[in-house]
């Protein structure tokens, strides 16, 4: 299609576009530009030749974008940066032909080169901003727009309903709750489903990453301090994330990682509900909910001298351990839907299908990254996707994931093979045909999977299994894998 049929396809009329003083460009479903008006080619030293070409071409930034855009269906913005080293800020913003089909992407570009050196200063700005925030988060339900609860946390495996029940039951009093479990699982979700089911429900949820406040500064930032406290303080003082959550609930993540002599002072707040700010001789009461989690062994840590055993009993007083993945396989489904509906919106997202290929590898992964490690993958396997398929295979998921799991399916199926007698000696003849033949079909699968994967290349097939060209020659006599199906 010529690039004037694509813009009559999505009913733009570039004349309105081209004296614009912004840079308007508009990219089709390939990340191809189409048009670029005046401003747009003089902002970036562009001429004609441009046109048709991908947009890394001339952007190291751009193309991720634009595929976001074509993907979700969703508008974005974000710093661009062209190949010869301009700066600027694009927003972005999907077309649809006249089937309402997403068809391409139109881009609004401010330039801002000019003022490189405001750059800096409004960089080092936003990495102050941003290291603050990687400190603590307000969180006011009112502005929350999907407020995480019990009920919408995924999962029915019987691990997910029972910690949904006990977290419900424990939220309803207000004693201090201990969140264990692995990275990625969720534990932050599970704090913020237990302030929104309890009676401070209405009142502010903050959560503290102790591990990311340098420990130089957790006190000040927990307690707060008054004006003129110490050399840096603001004039007018600054409120403590005590103080922040006053009426709701407090949440310290990674607790284990609170420096040792803040837990004395961290456990005396808890006994006695007051807090002296620094350079104030006045205590303050106060009065929220503490939920702390953490990845480490807390026990261990005592015995060790790293954690203090009387605040290590003062918040475990309730405890919830939310199960890692690999605990709850039946939830994948649900899940992967979920993570995909997240991603692509509710619209483009229920159009998708998951093939049963890819929940069965899924099965048998050990996810030692849990629920996130599980967004990542499929997060790539969408953006591996066309704009035209709708079904999620294993061809899209990433050579990395796919490899490991194909490459130990077999050899835990060989390593079977090679050790049933062994096993099960006094086994009835009939049992041990039903292995033998399961066995059968799990290299079959195995294998075909990993010919279909390499195009019928069987040196490429061998190296993904992770076995010799030979022993997988042998495999294919043996497993009766006719040559011609997949080619040679």
């Amino acid at each position: 299609m010529s690039h004037e049929d694509f813009l009559r396809s999505i009913d733009v009329n570039i004349a309105t576009l081209e004296p614009l003083h912004s840079g308007i460009a508009i990219f089709n479903d390939q990340a191809r530009l189409v048009f670029a008006n005046t401003a747009y080619k003089k902002m970036y030293h562009l001429d004609d030749s441009c046109l048709g070409l991908d947009a890394t071409a001339f952007f190291i930034t751009a193309r991720q974008g634009i595929l976001e855009v074509l993907k979700t269906g969703k508008a974005n913005s974000c710093a661009s940066v062209t190949v010869n080293g301009l700066y600027g800020v694009t927003y972005r913003w999907p077309l649809f032909d006249r089937q309402g089909r997403i068809a391409g992407c139109m881009t609004e570009n401010i330039s801002v080169s000019p003022r490189k050196n405001k750059i800096h200063e409004m960089q080092h700005i936003l990495g102050e901003l941003e290291a603050y925030d990687g400190y603590s988060t307000l969180i006011c339900p009112q502005q929350s727009t999907e407020p995480v609860t019990f009920d919408t946390i995924v999962g029915e495996s019987s691990a997910m309903r029972m910690l949904k029940e006990k977290g419900r039951r424990f939220a309803q009093h207000d004693e201090p709750i201990l969140i264990l479990g692995e990275n990625g699982t969720g534990k932050d979700m599970v704090a913020q489903a237990i302030h929104a089911a309890s009676s401070r429900s209405s009142g502010n949820f903050v959560t503290v990453n102790c591990a990311a406040i340098p420990h130089e500064l957790m006190e000040s930032e927990l307690f707060g301090y008054e004006a003129g406290a110490f050399t840096g303080a603001r004039a007018s003082g600054k409120k403590g994330l005590f103080e922040l959550a006053e009426g709701g609930t407090l949440f310290l993540d990674e607790i284990g990682e609170m420096p040792f002599p803040l837990q004395a002072k961290l456990l005396r707040v808890l006994e006695n509900h007051e807090i002296q700010k620094l350079g104030s001789g006045t205590p303050r009461h106060v009065d929220f909910r503490l939920v702390s989690a953490t990845n480490r062994n807390l026990e261990q840590m005592v015995r060790q001298g790293q954690f203090r055993e009387d605040l290590y009993y003062r918040l475990n007083l309730f405890d919830l351990v939310v199960p890692p993945l690999r605990e709850r396989l039946a939830d994948i489904p649900l899940l992967a839907y979920a993570i995909i509906t997240s991603l692509l919106g509710p619209e483009r997202g229920h159009a998708i299908r998951i093939h049963k290929d890819v929940l069965s590898v899924c099965s048998a992964h050990p996810w030692r990254g849990n629920v996130r490690e599980l967004r990542n993958i499929l997060t790539y396997a969408l953006y591996s996707m066309q704009a035209s398929e709708t079904v999620l295979g294993l061809h899209h998921l990433p050579e990395r994931f796919f490899h490991k799991e194909t490459r130990d399916l077999l050899h835990g199926a060989l390593r079977q093979t090679g050790t049933a007698e062994e096993a099960a000696p006094g086994a009835p003849a009939q049992a041990s045909e039903r292995l033998a033949d399961n066995r059968r079909a799990t290299e079959y699968r195995t294998i075909t999977e990993a010919l279909e994967r390499c195009g019928g290349n069987k040196a490429k097939a061998a190296q993904l299994l992770g076995i010799s060209r030979s022993y997988l020659y042998k495999k294919l006599a043996a497993l009766h894998i006719a040559c011609q199906k997949h080619g040679s």
